[in-house]
């Protein structure tokens, strides 16, 4: 297995590829797994690089630690972008245009945009402590990160309602059930499970599958790109609210938000 995590910096990312042609590609950013604009586009350079060379046939995209990913830090407003550097969603569309098909491990939440993360990918493999939550209501905000597009094409337009509205939190069990993951691997064995679909993938005619894959992909990246435009224009205009600051406050104190509607 070749380490070829180059200039990323190892604490945050590392790419190993293997002997059968699946890169798996780690981020950790211990404890939650919060990702910044920076980290999403080491990430898509990392597919990009992997998809230019002739040995990568598949991607298994994963994290350290028990936290798949929990997105955006809202503690940490900068680590969004957008002012003096590129956004956050200039760097995520990069993930729905990148030409390798990527399987994702989730051993355990992947929240609000973590969430998004998973879904830009082709497959989900979830372990059944994995915890799936479109969380943003609860936080007085818009949901992002392109899951306008990825979750009712997933699991359909009421069930993405439901999840959209209300924030709860859905197991790996379930997750499988409704489609929000593909597979339930056993308890630890998610990204076993990941990389042997991946391997599976690649096993196939790598010019074939990248073909098939642009064809039943085709305007995903243009939906996701337009999804995302309106999608940062009303979290900004609602992280301007009161309820927007009531809930980042109640998540942080582990409370139930009382929303005023203003």
């Amino acid at each position: 297995m070749a380490d070829l995590s180059g200039s990323a910096p190892q604490a945050e990312l590392s790419v190993e590829l293997s002997d059968d042609h699946v890169a798996t590609v780690e981020f950790s950013r211990p404890p939650s797994n919060h990702f910044s604009t920076a980290l999403i586009g080491q990430i898509a350079d990392a597919c990009e690089d992997l998809a230019a060379g002739a040995r990568c046939r598949a991607i298994v995209l994963c994290s350290a630690g028990r936290v798949f990913c929990a997105g955006a830090d809202f503690a940490d407003p900068g680590s969004v972008g957008g002012q003096a550097g590129p956004h956050l969603y200039d760097q995520a569309i990069r993930l729905f245009e990148q030409p390798l098909p990527m399987v994702v491990a989730v051993q355990g939440a992947a929240v609000g945009g973590g969430l998004g993360l998973a879904m830009a990918a082709d497959f989900r493999v979830a372990a059944p402590e994995a915890r799936f939550a479109a969380n943003f209501a609860l936080l007085g905000i818009h949901q992002g990160f392109g899951l306008t597009v990825t979750l009712p094409a997933a699991v359909g337009q009421q069930a993405a309602l439901e999840l959209l509205y209300t924030g709860r939190r859905v197991g790996g069990q379930e997750a499988c059930a409704i489609g929000l993951a593909d597979r339930l691997a056993a308890s630890g064995e998610a990204r076993g499970e990941a990389h042997a679909l991946a391997a599976r993938i690649a096993s196939s005619a790598p010019l074939a599958v990248r073909s098939i894959r642009a064809t039943m992909r085709a305007g995903l990246a243009d939906q996701a790109r337009e999804a995302m435009a309106r999608e940062r224009t009303e979290q900004e205009r609602l992280m301007r609210t009161a309820d927007w600051r009531e809930g980042v406050a109640a998540v942080g104190a582990r409370r139930t938000a009382d929303f005023s509607g203003t």
